[in-house]
C-alpha cells in the first residue's frame, strides 16, 4: 500500500485505531495518563520498537520518540534532520510531528509537549526495565534526570509491561507485514545457496544476501548471524569475515528481514559438500523438537512449559535447548534462549495470533557441534503455523 508521495508499506486507519484503543485501554486500568517513548535505535532498530508501534514513523536508525496520550493527539518528535514533510508523505498515522529544538536533545521538547496535557500526574516511560533483552532498561539516565526536573510533580511509571502486553497478540495487518518479511528472508537464503562456493568470501555472500532483502523493498538494518568454516565455529558471530569459503566448511546463519519495521526470521544449516552422517542423525532430532515445539503452540501454554518439554527431549549423547523468542516490530516478549530469563518470562501464556522464531538446538555434551533449523511460526488453537515455505534441511551445497 502506498504511503503519501512514497511508494512504502504503510497499515491501514482501522489498524492505527485498534493499537490505540487497545493501548488506551491499558493505559486506564493502570491509572496512566500518557505515555512517552524515547528514542532509541540499539539492536537493529528494535529498541524503537514502541515507538513506530504507536507512530508509524522509523526505519534505519532515525531517532524519533513519541508522546501518546490517553486521551487527545499523538505527537512523534523526530531529530532535525529528517523533515517533517517527509515523515508526512511516508505515513498518515501522525500529522503532529515536531522536531527537536536544543541541538540532539530530546527531552526539551518532549516535556514542552507534555505540559500541554491537562492533568498530567502519572506518566508511563518505555525502557526503564523489563526489556527482553536488556532487563536493566534501555532508557538513559539523562532522560530520566531531565524529566524528574522539568516535571516534578509528575510521577514516572514504568510502561514497558504495559507496551510489551499490547504489542504481543498481532493483526491480520501484522502477520501479514511479517509474512511479506518472510518471503524476503527465504530468497535470502536461496541467494546464499547460490552464491557460496568454495572460493567465495563469506562477506560477498553476505552482501549479497543483504542485498537481496533491499532490492525486494526490506528495510535495514536487518539482523543476519554468521558462521562459516570447519571444524565448526564455537558461535555465530555478527559479521562475516574475508575468508574465502572452502569444502567442507559449514556454515550456519540466523537471518531477519523487515518489511516497514516488522521482523521475520529463518535459521538454516548449510555444509559446503556433504553433511557429516553425525549433524544428520542431530537434525533427525531438532526436527523431532520443532515437531513438539509446533504442537504445544497454542494459546494457554507457557514459555517455561515448551522449554521444559525440550530440555526433556536430551539424552546421554545430545542436548536438546529450546531457542525461542517473539517476532514483531522486534523487542518483542516473551524470550527463552536455552532456558526462561525469569519467572516473567517462563510464565508468558501464549495467546492466539501472537508470533514466534521457535528453532530448538542440538548440541554434543561440549557443544562443539550443534544444530539448529527455525521459521517464523504463528500461534493458533491447532498449533504453530509457519509463515515460510522452505522445506525444513540441511541444506548441501555443490
Amino acid at each position: 500500500m502506498p504511503g503519501g508521495d512514497y511508494e512504502v508499506p504503510k497499515f491501514s486507519l482501522d489498524e492505527r485505531g485498534r493499537r490505540w484503543a487497545r493501548v488506551r485501554e491499558l493505559m486506564r486500568r493502570d491509572g496512566l495518563d500518557a505515555i512517552f517513548a524515547p528514542p532509541n535505535t540499539g539492536m537493529f532498530d528494535m529498541f524503537q520498537a514502541n515507538v513506530r508501534y504507536l507512530t508509524g514513523l522509523g526505519g534505519n536508525h532515525c531517532m524519533v520518540a513519541a508522546v501518546f496520550p490517553v486521551g487527545g493527539e499523538v505527537t512523534a518528535i523526530t531529530s532535525p534532520d529528517v523533515p517533517k514533510k517527509t515523515w508526512l508523505a511516508r505515513q498518515d498515522w501522525v500529522s503532529d510531528i515536531r522536531q527537536i529544538t536544543s541541538g540532539w536533545g530530546f527531552t526539551d521538547t518532549v516535556i514542552d509537549r507534555l505540559k500541554e496535557i491537562s492533568g498530567l500526574r502519572r506518566l508511563g516511560v518505555t525502557g526503564l526495565s523489563g526489556n527482553t533483552r536488556f532487563p536493566e532498561g534501555i532508557t538513559s539516565h539523562g532522560i530520566v534526570e531531565r524529566l524528574r526536573q522539568g516535571l516534578p510533580h509528575v510521577e514516572l511509571v514504568n510502561a514497558n509491561p504495559l507496551m510489551e502486553e499490547a504489542r504481543f497478540i498481532k493483526s491480520d495487518e501484522e502477520i501479514a507485514f511479517i509474512k511479506k518479511a518472510d518471503l524476503l528472508v527465504e530468497h535470502a537464503i536461496d541467494v546464499l545457496a547460490n552464491e557460496a562456493r568454495p572460493g567465495v568470501p563469506e562477506n560477498v555472500v553476505y552482501a549479497r544476501m543483504l542485498a537481496s532483502m533491499i532490492e525486494a523493498g526490506g528495510e535495514i538494518p536487518t539482523m543476519i548471524l554468521w558462521s562459516a568454516g570447519w571444524p565448526q565455529p564455537p558461535s555465530n558471530a555478527y559479521m562475516p569475515t574475508r575468508r574465502p569459503l572452502q569444502a567442507g566448511d559449514m556454515i550456519q546463519v540466523e537471518a531477519e528481514a523487515r518489511w516497514a519495521g516488522y521482523v521475520a526470521q529463518n535459521t538454516q544449516p548449510f555444509f559446503i559438500g556433504k553433511a557429516p552422517d553425525e549433524y544428520r542423525r542431530m537434525f533427525i532430532r531438532q526436527q523431532e523438537a520443532i515437531a513438539v515445539c509446533y504442537d504445544l503452540l497454542r494459546p494457554g501454554e507457557t514459555i517455561g512449559n515448551l522449554a521444559a518439554r525440550v530440555a526433556s527431549m536430551s539424552d546421554d549423547n545430545w542436548d536438546c535447548s529450546i531457542l525461542i523468542h517473539a517476532r514483531g516490530l522486534g523487542d518483542d516478549s516473551p524470550i527463552c534462549i536455552y532456558a526462561p530469563r525469569d519467572n516473567v518470562m517462563a510464565n508468558w501464556r501464549l495467546e492466539e495470533n501472537s508470533v514466534f522464531i521457535v528453532k530448538p538446538q542440538i548440541s554434543n555434551k561440549d557443544r562443539s557441534k550443534r544444530i539448529y533449523w527455525g521459521d517464523t511460526v504463528v500461534c493458533t488453537s491447532s498449533g504453530a503455523r509457519r509463515l515460510g515455505s522452505r522445506p525444513a534441511s540441511i541444506m548441501e551445497l555443490g
